[in-house]
């Protein structure tokens, strides 16, 4: 039942287990701060990003392009309304 390969192995990841254990007892400053670090990255792509794109863009439009924006957007909702009923 307990084969060589498998006691080798076991061996082998609690070598292991301590080896990183230790690493990171004598890192755990850097870590935690790339950890914290990572946690604070926005993502292309990611909705926290869109968001501030968003926002940044708002603040560069005028009324007339938020206007126009709106007209379009209405007729879009018209067409698809229209499209709806024409299908049921």
């Amino acid at each position: 039942m307990l084969d060589k390969n498998l006691l080798f192995g076991f061996a082998a990841g609690c070598v292991l287990g301590a080896v990183g254990y230790k690493f990171y007892n004598e890192h755990k400053d850097d870590i935690e701060e790339k950890i914290k670090g990572l946690k604070n990255l926005k993502v292309p792509g990611s909705s926290e990003a869109k968001e501030e794109k968003a926002e940044e863009s708002n603040d560069e439009m005028t009324l007339e392009e938020l206007e126009a924006q709106k007209e379009r957007l209405e007729d879009l909702i018209a067409e698809m309304q229209a499209n709806r009923k024409d299908g049921v």
